[in-house]
């Protein structure tokens, strides 16, 4: 990692119509090649954070900067240019039901300049045998299971080249037995140095393959540690009440 942030969220506060306050003045840099697990409970603002760096949501007020640069909140124009150097992994997949598995990892990087499509379908076999699917890359997608689906949506996500990737509850939708087989490939690009932001309920993930540990709650980073300092002795009275429970619920 450099010391250089490569994203940068200073006093961000989103609020939705009723007065609702998803986000409460967050401040959160991450450095590249850094792995930032957010953890905490429904409702604390953990995915309005993620999309309002990818600009699915627009912050009510704050600044956020990738790789130096402002991004405008209200040019869609410079939304764009952040989606070409910040992936996105939704929970429920969004993948194109009526393409194949090759198509959906090539069409945003062919559409979007990135690559030619040769060289899209090249990158795409490339990361088709990263995760274990090369066997996969003409089959509908509808013919996948959801942890097979989710792989090839980190590959589509991976395909643009981004300088980050943001995971929203990449697992949540899954059967138990598929979990694995997605945080496997999720650690993998831990290992290789890939920036990424994950929002996740899976805390054994957060405790072998992040480098910090955000706790939010109420739309307020609440903790910020590295997750044996977390998970050991957490400061927050918030955050020992979080995992009590957790760990209640896992026994």
């Amino acid at each position: 990692m450099t010391s250089q942030p490569l994203i940068e969220i200073s006093n961000v506060s989103k609020e939705f119509r009723g007065g609702i306050r998803a986000l409460n003045n967050v401040d959160l840099t991450v450095a590249k090649g850094e792995v930032v697990v957010v953890l905490g409970p429904s409702g604390s603002g953990k995915s309005t954070l993620i999309r309002c760096v990818n600009g699915l949501e627009e912050a009510s007020s704050g600044s956020i900067r990738i790789a130096g640069e402002p991004v405008n909140g209200h040019s869609e124009r410079s939304w764009r240019k952040v989606r070409l150097e910040v992936g996105m992994v939704f929970q429920n997949y969004a993948l194109f039901p009526h393409l194949n598995v090759l198509r959906n990892i090539t069409l945003a990087p062919i559409r979007a300049g990135v690559m030619r499509r040769t060289d899209a379908e090249a990158e795409a076999r490339r990361l088709l045998k990263m995760v274990g699917l090369s066997e996969k890359e003409t089959a509908p997608v509808s013919s996948l299971s959801g942890g097979q689906q989710q792989r090839i949506a980190i590959c589509r996500a991976l395909a643009m080249k981004p300088k980050a990737i943001l995971f929203d509850e990449p697992t949540s939708a899954l059967d138990p037995e598929m979990v694995g087989e997605v945080l496997a490939v999720m650690r993998k690009l831990a290992e290789e140095g890939i920036t990424m932001i994950c929002v996740t309920h899976e805390m054994g993930f957060a405790k072998s393959a992040a480098d910090r540990i955000v706790f939010m709650d109420k739309g307020e980073v609440v903790e910020i540690a590295k997750p044996e300092e977390f998970f050991k002795s957490p400061k927050a009275e918030r955050s020992r009440q979080f995992l009590e429970l957790i760990s209640r619920h896992n026994d």
